[in-house]
This record gives structure tokens, C-alpha cells and sequence, in this order.
């Protein structure tokens, strides 16, 4: 985890964790857990910054305590995200909570409770944190161009050109994939791929999104 950029574009002085009794609640009935996931809960489990501008809901033990489809869903996975209309999920399978930085699926449950697997979210825990914080983080900048841009494959392709591309990425949740882009650090742009590329971009400041406006303001059609 890149904990220090998660710091720098979420304005977090210090993070908070969950204490050890409450790692044991949220993790009820799964006998281990991977290591990738006990840190991140120990380092910054109940830093609300970093989980309050999601468009979606992240799993915390307040989440778990409050919905009851928690304590009655088949303990197969352990669940890390529930999509705002509660359609899809994502989770890890019970199979791989043994492993130290297990894949993570996007998945859907019907009204009984079955859960079917739509797709890998991505290879390992880490990956997909990471992914996930830095889509949400272009949400949750102040500075924001004001509007969801559509793209052809040459303005990705452009864009590529000009701005760096974060080793990140969210797979099967709203699209095929979620890239994340950068020029300096101060901004992000996402671009979710598929048929219909399109995304946004926003910054830490007016002068960091007049930069990166001045690069690719005029790329795509708003």
C-alpha cells in the first residue's frame, strides 16, 4: 500500500485503525485473515476521510452492525464493498483468506442470498485498495472540470501521451476497468474503459486543475 499518496490526496495528517477487538468483529467466523488486510485495517481502518466521499459502501464495522444482510449472508466471502443500489459486491473468497495479499472479485447476490461471481476486481487486496482509493479520490478533490467526459481510442490514446499512468486499476466494477492518471501528483483523471470510454478529472487546487485542464481540456466530448 501506498499509504503516503493516500495521505497526500486525501489531506490525512494521520491515520486511525481498528483496534485488535475490533478487527477480530469484523472478521466474525473466518478463522484467518490475510495480512494485506489485517494491516490495512490496523493502519487506517476508521480514518473516516478516507472512506467518507465514496459513491459506494465501504464495509466497515459500523456497516456490519447496522445491516442485517451482514449476519445472515452465506459466510463464503468476506466482503470489502457494496455498491451504492446494493447490486454488486466486492469480496474475497473464504478459500483465500489464508493468503497474504489474496484476489478480489466483484460479485452479485440474488434475493435469496446466492452469490454468483461476476469478476477478478483485481490480482491481489493491495492492488485493489489502491485502485479503488485513487478512483474515489478524483470524486473527492475540490477542484473538479464539472463534467463526465466521452472518449474515442484516440483521445485514450493521447491522453496516455501526455499525462502518467498509476500501476492501479478497478476491473469489472461500472466497466471493463478503471485506469487512473496523473500529471504531477496534484490531479487525477479516470478513465473507465470499455466501448464507451469515459471519465473525469479533478485537483488539489486551482492552479493544479488549470495545468492539467491546459493539457487535456480540449481531448474527448463533454
Amino acid at each position: 500500500m501506498d499509504y503516503e499518496l493516500l495521505k497526500k490526496l486525501y489531506d490525512i495528517d494521520s491515520f486511525t485503525g481498528c483496534t485488535e477487538e475490533e478487527i477480530e468483529e469484523l472478521c466474525e467466523g473466518f478463522d484467518t485473515i490475510p495480512g494485506a488486510l489485517a494491516d490495512f485495517l490496523e493502519t487506517c481502518g476508521k480514518t473516516t476521510a478516507l472512506f467518507a466521499h465514496s459513491n459506494d459502501h465501504w464495509i466497515d464495522l459500523e456497516y456490519c452492525r447496522k445491516y442485517s444482510w451482514m449476519k445472515t449472508a452465506p459466510q463464503d466471502y468476506y466482503y470489502l464493498l457494496n455498491e451504492n443500489q446494493g447490486v454488486y459486491q466486492v469480496a474475497i473468497r473464504r478459500a483465500d483468506m489464508g493468503l497474504p495479499d489474496p484476489p478480489v472479485y466483484v460479485v452479485e447476490r440474488n434475493r435469496e442470498g446466492a452469490v454468483t461471481e461476476v469478476g477478478k476486481a483485481e490480482e491481489s487486496l493491495t492492488a485493489f485498495l489502491m485502485g479503488m482509493l485513487l478512483y474515489e479520490a478524483v470524486l473527492s478533490l475540490e477542484y473538479d472540470c464539472g463534467d463526465f467526459i466521452w472518449y474515442e481510442p484516440e483521445d485514450v490514446e493521447k491522453i496516455e501521451s501526455i499525462l502518467q499512468k498509476y500501476p492501479y486499476h478497478v476491473y469489472n466494477w461500472y466497466s471493463e476497468r478503471i485506469d487512473i492518471y496523473t500529471l504531477t501528483g496534484e490531479e487525477l483523471l479516470f478513465i473507465m474503459k470499455g466501448d464507451t470510454p469515459n471519465g473525469t478529472y479533478s485537483a488539489k487546487s486551482e492552479e493544479a486543475l488549470r495545468a492539467i485542464d491546459e493539457k487535456i481540456g480540449d481531448i474527448g466530448e463533454r
